[in-house]
């Protein structure tokens, strides 16, 4: 029998900033991280981000924490603020661990129908309610996180029957899987991270939803157009093929990703095309709101969720928009 409860991890909790977040977590899993759990700060004013991670307790755990802090040093000199930047480190046995890592991700319903369960969890569904079960090898990919909740929310509301759908950092693959459950002919999703692609198509497989999801690895929509064209043009010889259109865009991503990326958008949108846009803070979201009108869209829904703590005394951190052209 394995001995499991005389096992101690590391659990290393990184207070960073939400610019430097992203880049922290897939340093974290590249370095055989197993399982991160990510909290925003609940002050609506505060950009700051707790990672918390963990790590087999062994001879190599010092080093490991040296060269996180070599790579927060490391992003700083390429622009990239990490503060408030504090690293620590404290052990506790594998009995704390399981029970901590599995309490973070309980099921949870999103919108009217989704729910949002883990693998390890025997939930029994309602027959009107629509069941999507991950590995949550990402926390940001389990729907914990409220920019995840709030592109759920808006994907829900706004999908329609057979559309085809782009899904711009896919993560763990929650969105394309949500959307192929609720009735989307196809989608194309797409991840520059190459860490969250198997991550993905493990989740595509669990929820039975291959038929429909196309994953891609790329960054945003030009690499999207590229793998695109570059299939097309291998089945019929052509040389420069139209950029996809796509009824409906999606996006969980950070406000400085999403910002350039809203000129393109409407060269891959069909006429009236929709568009979804999550991660983005609320002290953000009129600057967002400006490039979508400035770039030929008109905001349909603006939806704020509210941080889950006494802290915040229900102030509000997260927006997602749904937007349309106008033409």
């Amino acid at each position: 029998m394995r001995q499991v409860f005389d096992m101690k991890w590391a659990q290393v909790t990184i207070a960073t900033s939400q610019e430097a977040s992203d880049a922290v977590t897939n340093y974290l899993f590249e370095h055989s991280a197993t399982g991160i759990e990510i909290r925003d700060n609940p002050s609506s004013n505060s950009t700051a981000v707790t990672l918390i991670s963990y790590f087999p307790t062994d001879d190599l755990i010092g080093e490991r924490v040296q060269d996180l802090r070599e790579f927060l040093a490391s992003l700083v000199q390429t622009g990239i603020d990490t503060q408030p930047e504090k690293v620590s480190i404290k052990s506790i046995k594998e009995d704390n661990w399981s029970e901590q890592w599995r309490s973070a991700f309980p099921p949870q319903k999103v919108g009217k129908r989704l729910v949002i369960a883990p693998t390890w969890d025997d939930i029994v569904s309602e027959p009107s309610e629509i069941l999507i079960q991950l590995d949550p090898g990402m926390a940001f990919g389990t729907g914990q996180h409220a920019t995840t909740q709030l592109a759920l929310e808006l994907l829900e509301a706004a999908i329609k029957a057979d559309d085809v759908i782009a899904d711009i950092g896919s993560g763990s693959g929650i969105l394309a899987i949500a959307a192929a459950k609720l009735g989307a002919k196809q989608v194309d999703a797409v991840d520059l991270d190459t860490t969250t692609i198997p991550i993905a198509q493990n989740n595509i497989r669990l929820n039975k939803a291959e038929s429909v999801i196309r994953l891609y690895h790329g960054d945003g929509l030009n690499a999207l157009d590229r793998q695109i064209s570059f299939t097309s043009s291998e089945k019929t010889g052509a040389i420069d093929l139209p950029f996809p259109k796509y009824p409906l865009i999606v996006a969980n991503i950070l406000t400085k990703v999403i910002l350039p990326m809203i000129p393109q958008c409407p060269k891959f949108l069909e006429p009236m095309g929709r568009l979804i846009l999550s991660g983005i803070l609320v002290q953000e979201a009129r600057q967002v709101e400006i490039q979508l009108e400035a770039n030929g869209f008109r905001v349909l829904e603006t939806r704020r969720l509210k941080a889950r703590s006494e802290a915040t005394q229900g102030e509000e951190n997260w927006v997602g928009i749904l937007a349309q052209m106008e033409k």
